[in-house]
């Protein structure tokens, strides 16, 4: 079976959430140099890698599941959620251990960073796919 269109698709995806968030995580961390909030803007930019780690690793464990199907094999894989969670526990680790340098506020702020880069790109190309739907029908 043809897996290109699908893997395409994923491509596209996948490579735009990392453009968006790496340009958050850009963002975050001129915020660091410039402001006084040093520990909060370490926390968010911590917690955005964090994020960034955890949708990259599931989009790859999605795609897997999905060429599975797709062949129709009948074994079925995890998603990775425990180490997807001992990932989540590292930065948090860090800022209990060392507050002055890290805040864990700004960490569980920057924890949804790649998760809310996905949704932006699903919806951007959502709304892209209808409006060119639309102009041909």
């Amino acid at each position: 079976m043809d897996f290109q269109p699908y893997r395409e698709s994923l491509l596209i995806r996948r490579r735009r959430v990392v453009i968006l968030t790496a340009c958050s995580l850009a963002l975050i961390l001129l915020l660091w140099l410039i402001l006084p909030a040093k520990p909060f803007f370490a926390g968010m930019f911590l917690g955005g890698l964090v994020s960034l780690y955890n949708v990259l690793h599931i989009a790859r464990k999605l795609r897997l599941a999905g060429e599975m199907a797709l062949a129709g094999e009948g074994s079925r894989m995890g998603i990775g959620l425990t180490n997807r969670f001992l990932v989540l526990i590292l930065p948090l680790i860090l800022g209990i251990r060392y507050p002055e340098q890290v805040n864990v506020l700004g960490i569980f702020l920057g924890f949804p960073l790649g998760y809310v880069a996905a949704v932006v790109v699903e919806l951007s190309l959502i709304k892209s796919d209808f409006g060119h739907h639309r102009r041909r029908g």
